[in-house]
């Protein structure tokens, strides 16, 4: 009945003008968006648009290292969301707004143990994703074990974040084989002093308080010539999981640690800038964060029987309960060291950076369930450390012609190593372990129970080298019509040494075992065609390569029946892409949309050789194929609406065989979707700012996000499991006046507990993470 009234309607807008008539249009298309989703209408007199929120079309992007653009100019399918935006929402970590882009899906396995998904490339090794630091690699990297991903450095005072969805080879390299992420920070001033300070105090059910300060501070040293601006920031946050049976295998069993998973997060950035004279700009940025948390955000929810322990009685799960036999506290120490140089000449700019990205993760987890399975009734606990050091330094040119043909066109270097150090240890009944690693057989905790401190230890020793070349021409064929092709040549070596520091039951110690060196290269391309119609409408479409360099797989302490590869080789993919872009509505409505098909081949897959090791191998082909859409409206004045979201579906086109079944039930089969890979996800945000007094103005904002179900496995698989489908809403009223602004705010409204992940196997028994739940708090901003 409301779709014949509105029909009917139609012809009598002109009656209206034709300004009333978009705006009537818009809010028609606002209300039915909120009708969808539970959210109430705001209603106003018809207006104009009112500049106290940021378009999406104002954020200028740096992605195509040619020139800087819009995005709404830009012929891809990139996101930016604004350092204000970013301020205003209240954001700490990437997570609080993965849910906001089209597209990203998260495996969340807790602090530091994350990865990012775009397009539903998603499969086991090194992270399909590229992320960068201003010009700072720092994607995760999980080519030796289970944790050490992402790390989650925090986002205060950044310029704004990009993301870049399908493959950035040409630019960006073999890390970027989906997409890429890029945390942009706010340079210095070089006249103004300047800043701010947040304070934040806050209260999550199930928990208790959490507190958060951050601030910057922007010092002109010599005017138009040197600044320096430094940020900082404390953020402390109570745990919501409580674990219930800490050292239940002991003799003395503690029983209840309550909150075990705080996390108490601090870090500080500063930047210099020098310029000398204006054709030349020196940068040099020092970024350091220690985030250390108590225990597992893991929680085997109700229904679901905790994993046996010999004369320990049987324990059901329950809501935020962890049933590891140990803790697991942990901590992930990085720091960030970047030099960038930028030359403007007559007819381009030469740019030159070196970065250092140092992390040091320790990574804990309960081992008393695979103990079990092997027939040692004893609790232990894996204490694993990640020591990555990552140099990477560019050169680069970009033309500024002024004929039609304009290029990038530069050199890349990078150079990394990481140190594995896991031991195995026995743990007391306070969860922790009874003492140091010792490689001696005297202290082997099998064979010594209650005296001896190690089940095992290994450790593993890899360096990574890589070179490239890479290109990108533009051509400007008409005003409207450009053409971009792009290529890169990759070369990566990679080494290893590898060795068991403790056998398990006390066997003999072996000599080092040197990795076979394995070299890989590769040629990508890329391809791209827009015509703007006009200043308001830009269509595109393209085709680019990506790629993901192959890897070395354990072979220390690994008993099987048939040997394991000592490597695994590259996959790749073609991405293929169309999309629209522009403004309608005399600029009240700004959309991207964009389809794209991917064929991805020989994917990395986690494989079993009998009767149990892990390693990693090459199985298989998908397609992954979606539609991605952003709308950004002002239907009324002072009312802007933020919605996007993606369809997509990713799933095997070649699985395994039968007979690969049989020997490893974990592979998936041709028609099985991919993990982590919502079917449709969206989100939508309301902000409202007016003003309410002669200095005052107020906002009252709320966002809602939604995703499908999702696997966390393939589904034919005995460990998947099935991550329901959760909408989450955030509510925010605030208040400023001059240089201060306070905030009242409510995260997770309905203390949702949403499944973003979970983990399933004889190592890992059947937990789920959450968001945090509800959360109630206020925060006051002084500008300056």
């Amino acid at each position: 009945m409301k779709r014949a009234l509105i029909c009917n309607q139609a012809p009598f807008l002109p009656s209206f003008g034709a300004g009333r008539a978009r705006r009537a249009m818009l809010v028609v298309s606002v209300a039915a968006a909120s009708i969808m989703t539970g959210m109430p209408v705001f209603a106003a007199s018809p207006a104009g648009p009112s500049d106290d929120t940021t378009a999406l079309s104002e954020v200028v992007v740096t992605a195509n290292k040619l020139n800087s653009t819009v995005v709404l100019e830009t012929p891809a399918s990139i996101q930016a969301i604004s350092g204000q935006d970013l301020q205003k929402q209240g954001v700490a970590g990437f997570m609080d707004i993965a849910a906001q882009i089209p597209g990203l899906s998260v495996q969340d396995l807790g602090p530091g143990d994350r990865k990012y998904v775009i397009r539903g490339i998603n499969s086991t090794g090194d992270s399909t994703t590229g992320v960068y630091y201003d010009e700072a690699v720092i994607s995760g990297s999980n080519a030796n074990d289970g944790g050490g991903l992402q790390s989650d450095i925090r986002l205060y005072d950044l310029d704004h974040i990009e993301v870049l969805r399908g493959p950035q080879g040409t630019l960006y390299g073999a890390s970027s084989e989906s997409g890429t992420i890029r945390f942009i920070t706010k340079k210095p001033n070089l006249t103004a002093v300047g800043g701010y300070l947040t304070g934040e105090l806050s209260d999550t059910n199930h928990a208790s308080g959490n507190y958060n300060i951050n601030g910057a501070l922007n010092l002109p040293i010599i005017s138009d010539k040197v600044a320096l601006r430094v940020v900082g920031w404390r953020v402390d946050d109570s745990g919501y999981i409580d674990q219930i049976r800490v050292g239940a295998a002991s003799a003395d069993p503690q029983g209840l640690v309550k909150g075990v998973n705080w996390d108490k997060v601090l870090g500080g950035r500063a930047i210099l800038r020098i310029q000398p004279f204006d054709d030349l700009t020196i940068d040099a940025s020092y970024t350091r964060q220690s985030d250390r948390w108590g225990g597992s955000s893991r929680y085997t929810p109700a229904g679901v029987t905790a994993f046996a322990i010999e004369g320990a009685p049987v324990i059901q799960g329950c809501d935020l309960c962890n049933t590891d036999n140990s803790r697991s506290p942990g901590q992930d120490e990085l720091s960030v060291y970047s030099l960038t140089v930028n030359y403007k000449m007559r007819y381009g700019t030469v740019t030159a950076t070196t970065n250092q990205y140092n992390r040091d993760f320790q990574y804990n987890i309960d081992q008393t369930p695979i103990l079990a399975s092997v027939g040692v009734p004893l609790p232990g606990e894996a204490y694993e450390t990640i020591s990555r050091k990552l140099n990477s330094s560019e050169i680069r040119y970009a033309s500024a012609f002024d004929f039609p043909v304009n290029f990038v066109v530069g050199g890349y270097r990078q150079y990394e190593t990481a140190d594995l150090d896991i031991a195995l240890l026995a743990t007391n009944g306070q969860g922790v372990a009874v003492g140091a690693f010792s490689p001696l057989a005297s202290e082997d905790a099998l064979f010594h129970p209650g005296v001896g401190t190690t089940f095992f230890g290994r450790t593993d020793d890899r360096t990574n080298t890589d070179y490239a070349g890479f290109g990108e021409v533009t051509w400007s064929v008409t005003p409207q019509l450009k053409l971009t092709a792009g290529l890169r040549y990759f070369t990566e070596k990679l080494e290893g040494v590898q060795q068991t520091t403790h056998p398990f039951a006390a066997g003999p110690v072996l000599p080092p075992i040197s990795d076979f060196s394995q070299s890989d290269s590769k040629v990508t391309s890329k391809f791209n065609a827009s015509y703007a119609f006009n200043d308001d409408l830009l269509v595109y479409a393209s085709a680019a390569q990506g790629f993901r360099a192959g890897g070395l797989n354990a072979q220390v302490a690994v008993i099987t029946a048939v040997p394991i590869p000592p490597s695994f080789a590259p996959d790749s993919l073609w991405d293929y892409e169309g999309g629209i872009k522009g403004r309608l509505f005399d600029h009240l409505l700004e959309y991207q949309v964009d389809a794209y098909w991917i064929d991805w081949k020989n994917i990395q897959v986690q494989q079993v050789a009998p009767p149990s090791a892990h390693y990693t191998g090459n199985a298989g082909n998908a397609v992954a194929k979606g539609v991605e859409f952003e709308f950004t409206a002002r239907p009324i004045e002072h009312l802007r609406v933020d919605f996007s979201g993606s369809f997509q579906d990713a799933h095997l086109t070649t699985g395994a065989t039968a007979a690969q079944l049989a020997i490893d039930p974990t592979l998936g089969q041709a028609g099985e979707k991919l993990a982590d890979v919502a079917p449709f996800q969206y989100a939508l945000g309301l902000n409202y700012t007016a003003p309410i007094a002669a200095d005052w103005t107020g906002t009252l904002a709320a966002d809602i996000t939604y995703r499908g179900k999702a696997n966390t496995y393939f589904e034919g698989t005995p460990f998947n499991i099935e991550l329901n489908a959760y909408t989450v809403a955030n509510l925010r009223a605030q208040v400023s006046t001059g240089p201060w602004t306070g905030t009242l705010f409510v995260r997770n409204v309905g203390d949702e507990r949403a499944q973003v992940s979970a983990i399933n196997s004889a190592q890992d028994p059947h937990a789920l993470l959450t968001v945090r739940p509800r959360t109630v708090g206020v925060s006051f901003t002084r500008t300056f």
